[in-house]
């Protein structure tokens, strides 16, 4: 037979080395702080920035909702897509949902709300991309972004919606941006063009983007389409924006940015277009190439009707006047006599 010691020194250590193991383990256990101040802040802080990191939303949701909540998956309900995308859906049903994941989350329903929107819209845009380099909105996209633009109304009405969230996301991914989208935005009040360039880093890349993506809108201005019109509406905005904001005096200056960043921004895409115009030119393009109906219509946009609303300003005229010397002094020929 086995010897009963034996089997006690292999069952393990007596019962008072035990307790002086757990007491050494919870010696060194680390003492919970009582919370500060400023320790939900700072909670906070995190949670947004790794909100802001996450980019599965609808991954992100299921795990907060869970099983039983399934059903109330917030990113079908947004972009209008699958069986929980219900006509009768209102904007305060969402509204609530969204003040339910924040509080889920630890985040301000607003930042939550900016983000999910943002997300939605490059999601939507995305959904085109088979069209390379496309400014326009096929039917179902323009769908989708009045649903979203509806939403976006409720939730800024109601201080859950951040402006300035929602454009940072968006130039986060700018290259897969619609440029009708953005306009839409502008023109339904949601963001203004002014904030969405404002809220950019990087200017220059904005002035890149805007100069390539106002050349297309214009050649599809020049082409046979069905959104036109649409198109043709785009561009004279654009146009009418950037010479009040380049060239307007005693512009509002209360912004997140230095005062004359802006006005150089928008002075930078239309010298950038009018150097193109200029360049085109002086190559002798065929009148059927898609570079000479882009400089086409970009003179054309500046009429009286373009300009009509605005008329009463000095802006106008301390633009053609700049715009006449750039094209005077451009690339000069001195000949001797």
């Amino acid at each position: 037979m086995a010897d009963p010691r034996g089997l006690d020194s292999v069952s393990g250590p007596a019962p008072g080395a035990r307790r002086r193991a757990w007491a050494e383990l919870l010696a060194g256990r680390v003492t919970r702080q009582k919370p500060g101040p400023g320790t939900r802040q700072k909670v906070q802080d995190s949670a947004v920035r790794l909100l802001r990191s996450h980019l599965d939303w609808s991954g992100l949701l299921l795990e907060v909702e869970g099983p039983p909540c399934k059903k109330l998956c917030l990113g079908p309900l947004i972009d209008h897509d699958g069986p929980e995308a219900c006509s009768d859906l209102s904007t305060s049903f969402i509204g609530s949902a969204l003040r339910d994941h924040a509080s889920q989350l630890g985040v301000p329903v607003a930042v939550l709300s900016s983000q999910m929107a943002a997300s939605s819209i490059v999601r939507m845009c995305a959904a085109g991309a088979e069209h390379a380099h496309r400014v326009l909105l096929d039917t179902e996209q323009r769908k989708k972004l009045s649903s979203l633009i509806e939403i976006a109304q409720y939730l800024l009405a109601h201080s859950m919606f951040s402006r300035l969230f929602f454009c940072q996301e968006l130039w986060k991914v700018q290259n897969s941006l619609s440029l009708e989208a953005l306009w839409r935005l502008h023109v339904h009040n949601v963001v203004s063009l002014w904030e969405l360039l404002e809220s950019c880093a990087d200017l220059q890349a904005v002035v890149s983007w805007l100069f390539r993506n106002l050349r297309l809108l214009c050649e599809q201005v020049e082409a046979p389409c069905q959104h036109t019109d649409i198109a043709r509406a785009m561009l004279s905005d654009f146009v009418r924006i950037f010479v009040l904001m380049g060239f307007q005096k005693n512009s509002d200056l209360r912004r997140n940015v230095e005062p004359e960043q802006m006005p150089q921004v928008a002075r930078d895409v239309l010298e950038r277009m009018l150097l193109f115009a200029l360049e085109a030119l002086a190559a002798g393009l065929q009148e059927e190439s898609p570079a000479h109906k882009a400089v086409s219509c970009w003179f054309s946009t500046f009429s009286g009707q373009t300009f009509g609303s605005i008329i009463s300003t000095d802006a106008p005229k301390r633009f053609f006047s700049h715009t006449l010397t750039q094209i005077l002094t451009h690339k000069p020929v001195l000949r001797g006599f």
